[in-house]
């Protein structure tokens, strides 16, 4: 299950090009691509620069790889069909048309159930709905869990039914990954449906659909080594039940009605691109070499005096965690360390994380907010060692 980690660098102009000089510990906000991945483009806008549904062979060779990069996102995910693969903008812009189109399944009285764990992108567009609204709260404050049995409480609430449970697969500001799968079967065994925001997660190990048994799931290409741009995945019954707003020049079915015209073809190419090199090299490969640099970089950090790190701290829980750990020192501020940080050429990121409600839960300003270094599986242990370093260089 090893990775040739140097191999694997050289893949990535990026990384040839910063040489020593800079770590890439931001990949939370947007990973590196590889050689492949650029080249797609390239090639799309080369040779295939046109618009799709035309009678001529470059406009064709649009359409066949647009069904393409649909079937390649369906194979990543282990979806039943690549009629299930919905292109965006970015998962943001598809959480909210999907909250929008479930609108109608609402009754009076009906509950959404979001979570103090989530990304805003998937709490804003459900709350902007305007309905009874029921918050799966973390547990252990600095800690953040989920319990399974606060989610049972909420959804055995008096009143209207919870229609929908919206909920992370992995948390973008600490790392946690919570148990989707055993949510997706309670949520279902009160009706309701339950919506997985992937981003986070997809680039650190496999994505299966059907495991997960959730109903809908969104990520961004450019958080799993592609471009920008999203991917919805929407069982078929569930996409059914939705009601999107399309024009009339836009097929009913999906996934045509659910997407808004003209779409990035050239971004489809260079996401298909990054799929197929995830999954050349093996997700659960991935998986499992980012435990070991999960558990180094925790043991390093708690060497740090004075460090404090939110969520799972323990080097031995690499199953419920992604290499993303937020943290804060005593004597530094979090723009501070950021600074410091990119003294030494190290990327990192401050603020909050877009999860204001988590770090009001463990007890946090969000104005204040954290320092955050996030790894994939082209970091190392030496760059581990190196960051360990330009934290002590603080006190």
């Amino acid at each position: 299950m090893s990775l040739d980690v140097a191999a694997i660098r050289k893949r990535f102009p990026a990384l040839r090009e910063a040489g020593d000089r800079e770590i890439f510990f931001d990949n939370a906000a947007g990973a590196q691509v590889p050689d492949e991945v650029i080249e797609a483009i390239r090639a799309h806008l080369v040779g295939r620069g046109v618009n799709r549904g035309g009678p001529y062979p470059r406009s064709e060779a649009v359409d066949r790889s647009i069904a393409e990069a649909r079937d390649t996102v369906a194979r990543f995910l282990n979806a039943s069909s690549p009629d299930e693969i919905i292109f965006g903008l970015n998962s943001t812009s598809l959480i909210r048309m999907v909250a929008q189109a479930s609108r109608p399944l609402f009754q009076p009285g009906d509950r959404v159930v979001v979570t103090q764990l989530d990304h805003e992108a998937n709490v804003g567009p459900w709350l902007r709905l305007d309905l009874p609204v029921g918050v799966w709260k973390v547990r252990g404050g600095a800690e953040a869990r989920l319990e399974l049995e606060d989610l049972r409480a909420l959804l055995n609430e008096r009143g209207g039914s919870v229609r929908v449970v919206a909920m992370p697969l992995a948390s973008n500001a600490i790392g946690r990954v919570p148990d989707v799968a055993a949510a997706a079967r309670l949520a279902h065994e009160f009706g309701a449906l339950l919506f997985v925001d992937a981003v986070h997660y997809a680039p650190h190990g496999p994505v299966d659909v059907q495991a997960l048994g959730a109903d809908f799931l969104a990520f961004s290409g450019y958080k799993i080594f592609g471009p920008h741009g999203g991917f919805l995945w929407g069982s078929r019954e569930s996409l059914r039940r939705l009601t999107p707003a399309r024009d009339f020049f836009i097929p009913a079915e999906a996934p045509y009605g659910f997407e808004g015209g003209t779409q990035s073809f050239e971004m489809m190419a260079g996401t298909a691109a990054a799929l197929r090199y995830v999954m050349e090299i093996g997700a659960d490969r991935i998986r499992a070499y980012e435990a070991e640099l999960t558990s180094a970089l925790l043991t390093q950090l708690r060497r740090v005096p004075g460090l404090s790190i939110l969520g799972d701290s323990d080097p031995s829980h690499v199953d419920s965690r992604v290499p993303t750990v937020a943290f804060r020192m005593e004597g530094a501020t979090p723009p501070a360390i950021a600074a410091r940080l990119a003294e030494h050429g190290i990327h990192s990121r401050e603020g909050h994380m877009y999860a204001p409600r988590l770090l009001e839960a463990c007890g946090i300003d969000p104005a204040t907010g954290v320092a955050r270094v996030s790894l994939c599986h082209y970091n190392t242990r030496a760059e581990i060692d190196r960051l360990g370093e330009a934290l002590r260089s603080l006190l």
